[in-house]
C-alpha cells in the first residue's frame, strides 16, 4: 500500500517513544506527519524534516487536557492536509499522587481526541477509514501494585481500543483501532520514580521494577511505526525486549442472548 498520500497525526511525538516512532515514520514515505505535543522543540522537527523532505512535517503546541484545543489542534491539520488517516495517541505521564492529571492526560485526553478525530476519519463523513494506535503499556494487562493509578489508566486504555475496535464498527467507519502495550522501557517516566509511588509502602517493589531490564526507546519506537502500518483492527501488541508480539486477550465473560 502506498504510503505517499497518507497523514499520520502523532499525540505526543516529541516523548522519548514518540519520538523515535516519528523518526522511523519519516523514513517510510508518508504524506505528511503532523506532530502535536505540549513540548516544544523545534530543533527536534526541523531534525524529522531532514529525514526524508519528501514527507512535509507539521507541529502544534498541544494541551490534551484541553478539549478546545485538542478541537482547535485536529482542525487545523484537515486544513492544511485535508484527510487524517493515522492516530497515533502517545501522550502519557507518570505520577500517581496526582490522581486527577494522570487520567486527564493518559485516558480522559485520550478519549477525548479520538472522539475528536473520529468525525475526520470515519468514511461515511469526512473521512476515508484508516488507522487509530493508542499506546497503553503491559501494565494495562497486568497489575503494578507500585503505580496503581498509573496502571488504571491503561487499563482504561485497554477497555476503551478494544471497545471501539469491534467489527460493527469497523464495517461502518472504516477505522481500525489497535492497541500497542510497551513493556519495560528505558524513558524518562523511571526519572524520579521516588515521588511516582502509589504509597510509602510502594517504595520496595516500585524499586525492584524500576531495575528490571528494559528495552530502548528506539526498538519501541521502530515497534511503534510497524503497528501503525499493519492497520490490523482489534490487534493487540506487546513491545517488550525487543520483540513485537501480537496477544490474544483472556475472555472472563460474554452476554448471553
Amino acid at each position: 500500500m502506498s504510503l505517499s498520500d497518507k497523514n499520520v497525526v502523532f499525540v505526543g511525538g516529541l516523548g522519548s517513544i514518540g519520538y523515535e516512532a516519528c523518526k522511523q515514520m519519516m523514513q517510510r514515505d508518508w504524506g505528511s506527519l503532523y506532530v502535536l505535543d505540549v513540548l516544544d522543540k523545534p530543533e527536534a522537527i526541523q531534525k524529522l524534516q531532514e529525514i526524508n523532505p519528501e514527507t512535509k512535517v507539521y507541529y502544534s503546541k498541544f494541551d490534551i487536557t484541553n478539549k478546545e484545543s485538542i478541537k482547535q489542534a485536529l482542525a487545523d491539520v484537515v486544513s492544511k492536509v485535508k484527510y487524517i488517516d493515522a492516530l497515533v495517541n502517545g501522550a502519557g505521564i507518570l505520577a500517581d499522587p496526582n490522581v486527577e492529571l494522570t487520567m486527564n492526560i493518559n485516558l480522559i485526553g485520550l478519549i477525548n481526541t479520538t472522539f475528536e478525530a473520529l468525525q475526520y476519519m470515519d468514511k461515511n463523513k469526512h473521512g476515508r477509514g484508516g488507522v487509530i494506535v493508542n499506546i497503553a503499556s503491559v501494565l494495562g494487562l497486568e497489575p503494578c501494585p507500585s503505580a496503581a493509578v498509573y496502571c488504571a489508566s491503561k487499563f482504561g486504555i485497554v477497555g476503551f481500543s478494544r471497545s471501539l475496535a469491534d467489527p460493527h464498527y469497523y464495517e461502518h467507519t472504516g477505522i481500525a483501532v489497535v492497541t500497542f502495550c510497551p513493556g519495560l522501557t528505558d524513558t524518562p517516566l523511571k526519572n524520579n520514580i521516588g515521588s511516582k509511588y502509589t504509597f510509602d509502602y510502594s517504595k520496595e517493589i516500585a524499586e525492584k521494577l524500576n531495575s528490571s531490564k528494559a528495552q530502548t526507546t528506539e526498538i519501541c519506537g521502530t515497534h511503534v511505526a510497524q503497528a501503525v502500518e499493519l492497520e490490523d483492527n482489534g490487534a493487540i501488541y506487546i513491545s517488550n525486549q525487543e520483540t513485537l508480539t501480537k496477544v490474544k486477550p483472556s475472555v472472563y465473560w460474554e452476554p448471553t442472548y
